[in-house]
């Protein structure tokens, strides 16, 4: 269900102008001296739906082709709020009236007029997670040292949990932040975690943007299931000028008891591991989005949920794996008997029982490779699901492999995890 919409009435700068020179020597939008026309309008922000704009009464001899599509376009509400507009789309008109017009944005900047979404106006952001507290405190041991250094004289608390930083001069730090009201008759601890990233100079909001998906993907992995930000908040370390991002939401799933990734265990070990993220992450991200969309919850399977991973596992052995050791190996069951043989000693992966040629027989009968005849081994119904649920895991550890963990470290990190409520429900196997 949608909540309330947050509503703007105000003015509009349409169109955005397209020569970004003229930008670059007026900042200002009041100083654009009629490059660009005023409009009254309304931006409606919901956070699980498309952000729409309304813009009223512009003149009918007004070229249509400004509204189709502008990267960006500027604003100000009745109370003062400064927006810049991205990705403006022209969604329609009102009865045939052209005069009243909808567009749907893509993102909204609410704090300050920028020129684009390449603007390098900040250096630092702050990000929130619904359960990135689960990450740093559920199921690890930190949780029973989280409050030992609080002190309670003081109404507000932050202690840094973590923090890393890469070759780009970026740091990635988690906080942990604890605000304590007294009053008379009780004591309330507020508690929450944030992702802060920082960069030595000023960046692009696009490069942030980036930061912050690729962190996203990380604590999904953690935590063995999609989560999303709720909240980025944009600064300017030297002017101390804050910019909130509004952007449609996607819901972030509330984690199992267990997490994956032990925040506790690998502590120390996490900072690294965040580096080779970072720079894994352009080959990474398609291999470890199929696995994350995979561990949502459907109603149902079908053979394009099973195909999605083992392919994946095919992706991540030729960027990853294969010619490492000067070998250039195209089989998939190769391929599958190098991966099953590096985590032989990984006891999910014993218990799952993988074979080989079960696995590439059913790739290539539902990816129609070969003719159904050569293909002996393929499976189907339950045997397939089952299957795919075992190739998860086999991904899984083959991105904490990547990440730099040992087998040893992979199976402290399957033990009370979602993998291993998996492995628990896994039927017997018959030869």
């Amino acid at each position: 269900m949608s909540k309330n919409p947050q509503i703007f009435h105000g003015e509009w700068w349409v169109p955005a102008v397209r020569d970004y020179d003229i930008r670059t020597t007026c900042l200002e939008p009041k100083r654009m001296m009629g490059h660009e026309k005023k409009y009254t309008g309304t931006l409606t922000y919901y956070e699980d739906k498309d952000i729409t704009l309304e813009i009223y009464n512009v003149p009918s001899n007004f070229q249509a082709k400004h509204y189709r599509y502008n990267e960006v376009m500027w604003g100000m509400d009745a109370n003062g709020h400064i927006f810049t507009l991205f990705n403006v789309t022209f969604k329609g008109s009102y009865m045939g009236d052209f005069t009243n017009t909808s567009f749907v944005v893509g993102l909204i900047l609410m704090g300050e007029h920028v020129i684009s979404i390449d603007d390098t106006r900040y250096n630092l952001c702050l990000v929130q997670f619904p359960y990135l507290r689960n990450w740093a405190f559920q199921d690890n041991i930190i949780r029973g040292n989280a409050g030992t250094s609080v002190s309670f004289k003081s109404p507000l608390y932050a202690e840094k949990l973590l923090e890393a930083l890469n070759d780009e001069g970026f740091y990635w730090r988690l906080w942990q932040d604890q605000k304590i009201n007294r009053t008379i008759h009780d004591l309330t601890i507020t508690q929450t975690t944030s992702l802060e990233i920082e960069a030595i100079k000023a960046l692009p909001i696009r490069t942030f943007l980036t930061h912050v998906e690729e962190f996203a993907q990380f604590l999904s992995i953690a935590l063995y299931c999609d989560q999303n930000p709720t909240e980025i908040r944009l600064t300017n370390r030297d002017t101390k000028r804050d910019s909130i991002l509004l952007f449609k939401k996607e819901p972030s799933v509330n984690p199992e008891v267990f997490t994956l990734i032990k925040f506790g265990i690998l502590k120390e070990k996490l900072p690294k591991m965040l580096n080779t993220w970072h720079e894994s992450f352009e080959k990474m991200a398609p291999i470890s989005s199929y696995l994350i969309e995979s561990l949502q919850k459907k109603g149902r399977f079908d053979v394009p949920d099973f195909l999605i991973i083992a392919q994946a596992l095919d992706g991540f052995h030729k960027r990853f794996v294969n010619k490492k050791d000067g070998k250039d190996i195209q089989k998939y069951k190769d391929q599958i008997e190098i991966l099953l043989n590096q985590f032989k000693d990984v006891k999910a992966i014993e218990k799952c029982h993988i074979k080989s040629e079960v696995l590439t027989d059913s790739r290539n009968y539902y990816s129609h490779l070969f003719p159904d005849e050569e293909i002996k081994s393929a499976v189907e119904g339950d045997d397939l699901y089952w299957l795919t649920e075992k190739c998860k895991i086999l991904l899984t550890c083959c991105i904490l492999n990547m990440l730099g963990l040992t087998n040893k470290e992979i199976n402290l990190c399957c033990e009370n995890s979602p993998i291993s409520q998996i492995l628990e429900s896994l039927p017997a196997d018959f030869d």
